[in-house]
């Protein structure tokens, strides 16, 4: 297990993507816990005094199928945060263009969100996305990051934070938020495959956090092996 700090920009930064594998349950933050990202996000962008702010810690594991031209990894913890954080994102990019301002020095523009934060240029297929998440969420956030209407039968959640976070972006200086998403700190665990039990620590991380349903837990005790194949 190796841990360090670092800003979430340089964690999605590269060629990469975080993947949620099968035991862990959907996306299922609400506007509550959007909103609190979303106050910690612009109180630090508007405050230059402020270097940093701790988002909490991203857990994850070497997945077996990697390529010397793309790294992927079994997200084991940090869902809920990645997912809101990219949504903001995404609300930024969809921002900045539709405004078609050319940014001061050091801003950012819709192309340079996508290609650092969003997507892999030359990925294929899923492998286009920096973050893949399960199921309907998947293609949910997948339509919205390629320009689409989801289809129906999206994922309600992804859909109403997004709009809610797209509400507050666009009643918000964009340098500010971009000023702010900058400074967010995480603490990156990476686990040892064939050491660390990923299972084991999902369960243990969220003990603390949403619940987990019986169907989650039961979930993660017939798919854990399989996660990890």
């Amino acid at each position: 297990m190796d841990a360090k700090d670092l800003p979430i920009t340089t964690l999605l930064d590269g060629a990469k993507q975080f993947i949620v594998p099968i035991f862990q349950r959907d996306y299922s933050w609400g506007t509550k816990q959007c909103l609190a990202l979303w106050n910690d996000i612009t109180r630090v962008g508007i405050d230059q005094n402020t270097k940093g702010h701790f988002l909490g810690s991203v857990v994850y594991i070497a997945a077996e199928e990697n390529t010397a031209d793309l790294t992927r990894w079994l997200l084991i913890d940090g869902q809920q945060r990645l997912t809101t954080l990219t949504l903001i994102m995404l609300a930024l990019r969809s921002k900045l263009a539709e405004n078609g301002e050319e940014p001061g020095e050091g801003g950012p523009t819709p192309e340079a969100i996508d290609d650092y934060y969003l997507r892999n240029r030359h990925g294929k297929g899923a492998r286009r996305y920096k973050l893949h998440l399960r199921r309907t969420d998947h293609e949910t956030l997948a339509a919205l990051l390629d320009g689409k209407t989801p289809a129906n039968g999206s994922s309600e959640r992804i859909m109403e934070n997004f709009q809610f976070l797209k509400d507050h972006v666009g009643n918000t200086d964009l340098q500010t938020v971009y000023d702010g998403i900058k400074k967010l700190i995480v603490v990156q665990v990476c686990l040892t495959r064939g050491q660390d039990d990923p299972q084991m620590i999902f369960e243990s991380l969220n003990s603390t956090g949403l619940d987990l349903t019986p169907a989650d837990l039961i979930r993660n005790l017939c798919c854990a092996n399989s996660s990890t194949t």
